[in-house]
């Protein structure tokens, strides 16, 4: 048995198979959040290329699996991202019920959850874009409803996730004849210029990014939070990996200012457009740009340090995402336009809502005592010796906050409505629970982040 049967095939076909009994949706519900949970356990504490002891049977879980031609390859150091995604697939299945996204969200999810998994392992990397483009694909159905236009943002979302593809196949092409000639420097830099071209359009990098808020505007807001939550971390585990494979990139003197001038772009241009923003849909994609562009700072200290923080901010950011994307939910369920102008002194109506709505936006700019503020803070320690980019990043981190007072502004207004709690237990609980999560994480950072870190290292040797 392989690694890549585990977590990429049999996800993918008991996702076809529930595809089947969408009849029946309390099954297809337990079915993939038993299977996602056992996934990420399995994650979790089986290292890859040891023995998988069932009874008295001992299963080796090889490293490597030979499909249509190609290899896909899944290793130790690829469990982080195994846990991660299967972990974050049950926090968006156990909430997709609440959120009444349509039956066919948890199968088409696991499918898109495995193409994600096998582009990050297939060997050679250049097909890594047609599995995310086939997982592209397969999710516009979930975009798009019947007897509705096709709106902008799912166009430019498949257009600008179609443009990468031929980008990152070209720079797989030219890159593999720097291999036969390492000299040829023109061929080297005319496949680097490729290469970053398909990720700025993979992560939305200015002038790329309009795609994400129009989006977000257009669609369920849950189902945009799967989507952000799941595709820019796999983008960037993918990068990560690409760039720890090229020696002679990774090696490059160009490589780290390069990735910390457009992180620092990222930050600064979400943060513009937050201020001015009045849509709270629009404002998920505002903050998931923020959040890749965080990211690449992180890659850009080319340290161990600088991976764990990567690692680490994965957890809270798209936890914040999460609680941010099902508190609009819930607000769209009972009727409410996420407007700052239609919202206006609603936190008398929707007191949990709006308090998991600002929690989430503090914990993603990392304000203290919120989830990301103990690695930002390392993270801008780090940065320090540069005060350029150290300075346009507080920049950045700054305009997301005046567009979260102003969001809080409006919502204390006052309309003379007494105080009511309108969302339901079960939205109240789930609401809740996130929250507490995040706040632990920015109270308790040694104890519960820092624990999470020693347990990852612990079980899948990432120290």
């Amino acid at each position: 048995m392989s690694a890549p049967l585990i977590w990429i095939v049999i996800p993918f076909i008991i996702g076809i198979l529930l595809w089947f009994f969408q009849d029946k949706p309390r099954m297809v519900y337990f079915v993939a959040i038993l299977l996602c949970l056992l996934l990420s356990l399995t994650a979790l504490l089986q290292p890859i290329g040891g023995v998988l002891q069932v009874g008295s049977k001992a299963i080796e879980i090889k490293t490597t699996m030979t499909l249509f031609g190609r290899n896909f390859v899944l290793e130790n150091e690829n469990r982080f991202f195994l846990l991660f995604i299967y972990s974050a697939a049950v926090f968006w299945f156990i909430g997709s019920v609440m959120a009444n996204l349509p039956n066919k969200f948890i199968p088409m999810g696991l499918v898109i959850l495995s193409l994600l998994t096998a582009a990050l392992a297939v060997e050679p990397f250049l097909y890594s874009a047609i599995l995310v483009e086939l997982a592209v694909i397969i999710s516009l159905p979930l975009l798009l409803d019947k007897g509705k236009p096709i709106g902008k943002g799912v166009l430019h979302y498949f257009i600008f996730m179609s443009l990468a593809m031929p980008f990152i196949l070209l720079s797989g092409w030219v890159l593999s004849g720097t291999q036969v000639d390492p000299s040829n420097a023109g061929q080297m830099r005319i496949g680097v210029l490729l290469l970053s071209l398909g990720f700025a359009f993979w992560l939305a990098v200015f002038p790329f990014h309009v795609w994400i808020p129009e989006l977000a505007e257009e669609t369920h807001p849950y189902l945009t939070g799967f989507l952000l939550g799941s595709l820019p971390p796999t983008f960037l585990m993918i990068v990560l990996k690409y760039l720890n494979g090229l020696v002679w990139i990774k090696d490059s003197e160009l490589l780290s200012p390069t990735l910390r001038t457009v992180g620092v772009l990222m930050i600064v241009t979400s943060g513009l457009w937050a201020v001015s923003q009045s849509n709270l849909k629009r404002l998920i994609g505002y903050l998931v740009i923020e959040i890749s562009g965080f990211s690449l700072l992180c890659i850009s200290l080319q340290s161990s340090l600088g991976t764990q923080l990567f690692y680490l901010s994965l957890i809270p950011h798209v936890l914040a995402i999460g609680c941010f994307s099902f508190a609009l939910t819930v607000l769209q369920k009972n009727g409410v336009e996420p407007d700052l102008e239609n919202v206006h002194g609603l936190i008398r109506q929707f007191p949990v809502t709006f308090v998991v709505l600002i929690i989430s936006i503090l914990s993603i700019v990392g304000l203290p005592l919120f989830a990301s503020f103990s690695i930002n803070y390392v993270l801008l320690e780090q940065l320090s010796a540069n005060p350029a980019i150290l300075v346009w990043a507080v920049i950045g981190y700054f305009l997301m906050t005046i567009a979260m007072f102003r969001l809080l502004i409006s919502l204390i207004g006052n309309t003379g409505v007494s105080w009511k709690i309108n969302e339901k237990v079960g939205e109240i609980i789930f609401l809740v629970l996130g929250a507490i999560l995040l706040i632990l994480m920015g109270v308790f950072p040694s104890h519960l982040l820092g624990g999470i870190w020693s347990l990852l290292t612990k079980y899948l040797t990432l120290a």
